[in-house]
């Protein structure tokens, strides 16, 4: 997305990518229909697998609630591939190669790839959680690179299980610091994951363990559920609780989860925002940190406090024993949870329904809210 805008306004641009989505692997297929109209980005059936109707949160005790929300379970791989296209439309040089430097030159910088060197007056740093161009410029672009939540995901197979309509969070200890999910992927196909905060990169023990517990689960659905098939396993980062730092320098930008910008949607803005920054500062002559910083200002205005408040969430579950996750979910069930219409409507349905735990959650939640 950042190329694609950069090209539109102007800009002459490469796009620089290791396999430029051939062989796509990572643990995020999932959205929901908030995301899109959050965050102004269009829906497009043809990547959709599955549609599904909500999402179901269970706790440690599976304690179940269901919230009524739109959703769908894609095709990561014609998903990217319809993007690359879309920025080669749009002008867009692409070249299958890695980024290995990125040093600051006159009015811009040297790029040092396996393919060469290119002359750039802006480098769009988009490498994901473990990326390396900005690091090597001494610029921290996470506030809290701790608190990466490191994914194992599992596809798996057994006859009518991604035929399901709603997703599934599973919290507490068993995946410490965030979720386990099941993603239903139409027909026979799901995916199965872990996504777990300051335990290191190693999760096959967590996944094994959520593997069983939601065999058991499921037993009484699916009698067969033993018969169920592991076909392969993804590995990825999700930066959903680190929160932007530094995102922009001389002639550097940062976007997406290298930036510490979770989720799909929310990335691809931050894209656009990037890119039509990136032409416009090139096209002015003024490619300096100052100037680029409107980049860093638009997004603020967007998303910084739905990310801090984002992260003081995770931070209050992170610390909450699976008795109180329990407790927590066992009074919302039965609650009205489809926080539809104006801001005001839902923070005040959000109240009422949580009125009861409040005098628990709200200490921890604001201490969080207020260190960022």
């Amino acid at each position: 997305m950042a190329a694609i805008y950069a090209a539109k306004e102007g800009a002459e641009v490469f796009l620089l990518d290791k396999d430029m989505g051939e062989h796509f692997n990572h643990p995020a297929n999932t959205f929901f229909q908030g995301m899109f109209s959050r965050t102004g980005q269009r829906l497009e059936r043809e990547y959709v697998l599955h549609e599904l109707e909500g999402m179901h949160i269970i706790s440690p005790g599976s304690h179940c609630l269901q919230i009524t929300a739109p959703g769908y379970f894609i095709d990561r791989s014609k998903f990217d591939q319809m993007y690359i296209k879309r920025a080669e439309q749009a002008g867009v040089e692409l070249l299958k190669g890695r980024a290995l430097s990125s040093d600051l030159a006159d009015m811009g910088r040297k790029v040092k790839t396996d393919l060469g060197t290119i002359d750039a007056k802006v480098v769009i740093d988009a490498e994901g959680v473990e990326s390396t161009l900005a690091k090597k410029s001494h610029i921290s672009t996470l506030k809290h690179p701790q608190d990466v939540a490191w994914a194992l995901e599992a596809v798996v197979y057994l006859p009518g299980l991604g035929e399901e309509k709603f997703f599934e969070y599973w919290i507490g200890s068993m995946a410490p610091g965030w979720k386990a999910t099941f993603s239903p992927g139409g027909g026979d196909r799901a995916t199965l994951g872990v996504f777990v905060r300051r335990r290191g990169q190693n999760l096959q023990t967590f996944l094994n363990e959520f593997i069983k517990r939601f065999k058991k689960y499921k037993l009484s659905h699916y009698k067969n559920i033993g018969d169920l098939k592991i076909i392969s396993q993804n590995h990825g980062g999700d930066p959903i609780a680190t929160l932007p730092h530094q995102i922009v320098s001389d002639s550097l930008m940062v976007v997406g989860a290298a930036a510490g910008q979770s989720g799909m949607m929310y990335g691809m803005r931050a894209g656009e925002i990037c890119g039509s920054v990136a032409a416009q500062a090139v096209q002015s002559g003024n490619v300096s940190k100052n100037n680029l910083s409107k980049y860093e200002q638009q997004w603020k205005r967007e998303f910084y406090w739905e990310y801090r408040l984002g992260r003081a969430s995770l931070e209050t579950l992170r610390l909450m024993s699976d008795e109180d996750i329990d407790s927590l979910t066992k009074g919302l069930i039965g609650k009205d949870l489809n926080f539809e219409g104006s801001l005001v409507r839902k923070s005040t349905s959000a109240i009422s329904v949580l009125g009861p735990v409040l005098p628990k959650l709200v200490p921890n939640l604001v201490r969080r809210l207020i260190e960022g």
